[in-house]
């Protein structure tokens, strides 16, 4: 009879765990035995915004010219409020203030377009100006059931949800996939959306590359209260000494 019990519990214990439902857990379930590129979204480049840091690089032929341009190597005036990030910061109106030029309009273009109205400005005095710009505050925060939440910089420019959740130590087993809150400001207004991880239409939408302090918010689910991510993750130690016990049960009755 105790065989028969231990048998009975074991088997219940394996078809409780068959029972999870993995297609709520799992990233895109229906792009599983898809392919292509129909769904995806075509990364728009970042527009610089006020507040944001600017990194310009600019060389020349002549070194004491390089030099005034880029007082930030030089310069520690050029430094973002963390002490990390040295650069030119973009004022309320959308200009930053360079050496030799003056005040340059740059928001709302991107670094490519700032590249091309710098150099377009230097070449008026200067020869063959080469000049590099890149957002170097670049930072996400990622907030709610997930492994480590806290705030990212990025290194470059391009960053999506997942590069996001990556970061964060991926979502905790309760926390809800459908329902991904991504908050961004825009022209100084905040703008919200919710994705859903769970449907591959996510990859086409226009909030899953980030843009730079944008937060993710990750809902935890209705069962994070009774730590059900714990429970699942014993479950197979459980059913491995459970089924010792009942071969150790059943040799021990024969």
């Amino acid at each position: 009879m105790i065989a028969k019990f231990y048998l009975l519990l074991l088997i219940t214990l394996v078809l409780l765990t068959s029972c999870i439902n993995t297609k709520k857990i799992t990233y895109f379930n229906d792009l599983e035995k898809a392919t292509g590129t129909a769904s995806a979204n075509r990364l728009q480049a970042l527009q610089v915004q006020p507040g944001d840091i600017l990194q310009i690089t600019i060389t020349t032929i002549d070194k004491d010219i390089s030099l005034i341009l880029n007082p930030a190597a030089v310069n520690s005036s050029h430094v973002s409020p963390d002490g990390m990030d040295a650069g030119y910061i973009v004022d309320s109106t959308g200009y930053i203030n360079l050496p030799m030029i003056g005040k340059v309009y740059v928001k709302n273009k991107t670094t490519t377009e700032i590249n091309d109205i710098i150099t377009q400005e230097l070449n008026k005095t200067i020869r063959n100006p080469y000049v590099s710009t890149r957002i170097a505050n670049f930072r996400i925060s990622v907030l709610g059931d997930v492994a480590r939440p806290g705030s990212y910089r990025v290194s470059g420019e391009r960053a999506s949800v997942l590069d996001a959740l990556s970061m964060a130590g991926d979502m905790n087993i309760t926390a809800l996939r459908n329902d991904i809150m991504i908050i961004r400001e825009v022209n100084g207004e905040k703008t919200y959306a919710s994705l859903n991880l769970n449907n591959g239409q996510t990859l086409a939408s226009p909030y899953y590359y980030l843009h730079n302090n944008d937060v993710i918010y990750v809902k935890p689910g209705p069962n994070k209260q009774f730590n059900t991510s714990k429970i699942v993750q014993l479950l197979p130690a459980a059913i491995g000494i459970l089924s010792l016990i009942t071969t150790i049960v059943i040799v021990s009755v024969k």
